[in-house]
C-alpha cells in the first residue's frame, strides 16, 4: 500500500482497511478517520518535537543555568501530551465505532486511487459521509468543489451562493508524505477487501 505512515499503518493493522478506504465508507466514524489521523500524527510530531528539544537542553546543561527553560520545555511537553492523548482516544473511539465496525464485516472495503489536485482546481467528488455533510444533507452527493489551499466551495443545487467546506468535508485529503492535496475516486476493476 503506498502513501503509509505510521499513524496510516496503525489503523490499518487495527482495523483491515487503509484511511482512503474509510474515507469513502457511508459511516460517519469511518470517514472521520482520516482527519483524526491527521490530527494524531500533527500531535506526535509537535510532541516528537518537544522532548528533543528538552533532551537537547538538558545536554546543553541549560537546567543548570536557567531552570526557567527547563520548566517551559517541560510545561509544552505537558500540554501536548494532553492534546495528544485526547487524540488518541478520539481515534480509539472512531475504531471501536459498532456501527462502522458492523459496516466493515459486512461490506468489502473499495478499492480507491489518489487524484492529486491543486489549490484553484475544480473537481467532481461525492461528498463523504461526514457529520457535517449529514446535518446539511449533502453525505453521499457527487458536487463540483473548488479546491481551495485551506478549504474547499461548492455551489449546492437550486443555490445562487456557493458553500464553503473543510478539506475532509468536501473528500479532499492531504497527502502527509508528499504535502500534497488529493481527491478519491474508485479504481476501475479492483477487487474489494473486507475489514473489521
Amino acid at each position: 500500500m503506498p502513501h503509509l505512515n505510521l499513524v496510516e499503518r496503525w489503523i490499518t493493522a487495527a482495523t483491515g482497511r487503509a484511511l482512503d478506504q474509510h474515507a469513502v465508507d457511508p459511516i460517519p466514524a469511518a470517514a472521520h478517520l482520516p482527519e483524526a489521523a491527521d490530527d494524531l500524527r500533527h500531535l506526535r510530531d509537535e510532541l516528537l518535537l518537544a522532548v528533543d528539544h528538552l533532551r537537547t537542553r538538558l545536554l546543553n546543561e541549560d537546567d543548570l543555568h536557567a531552570s526557567a527553560a527547563i520548566t517551559g520545555a517541560a510545561k509544552t511537553i505537558q500540554n501536548l501530551a494532553g492534546e495528544y492523548g485526547n487524540a488518541r482516544a478520539r481515534i480509539d473511539a472512531l475504531i471501536g465505532d459498532e456501527t462502522r465496525t458492523a459496516y466493515a464485516l459486512t461490506h468489502p472495503g473499495q478499492q480507491v486511487r489518489r487524484r492529486y489536485v491543486d489549490p484553484g482546481d475544480t473537481v467532481l467528488v461525492v461528498l463523504p459521509h461526514t457529520d457535517s455533510c449529514r446535518a446539511l444533507n449533502l453525505a453521499g452527493h457527487t458536487a463540483d468543489v473548488r479546491v481551495g489551499s485551506s478549504d474547499a466551495r461548492f455551489r449546492p443545487p437550486g443555490s445562487v451562493s456557493s458553500v464553503r467546506l473543510s478539506h475532509s468535508d468536501a473528500g479532499v485529503y492531504r497527502d502527509r508524505t508528499e504535502d500534497r492535496l488529493y481527491t478519491l475516486q474508485p479504481a476501475a476493476g479492483a477487487p474489494t477487501t473486507s475489514g473489521r
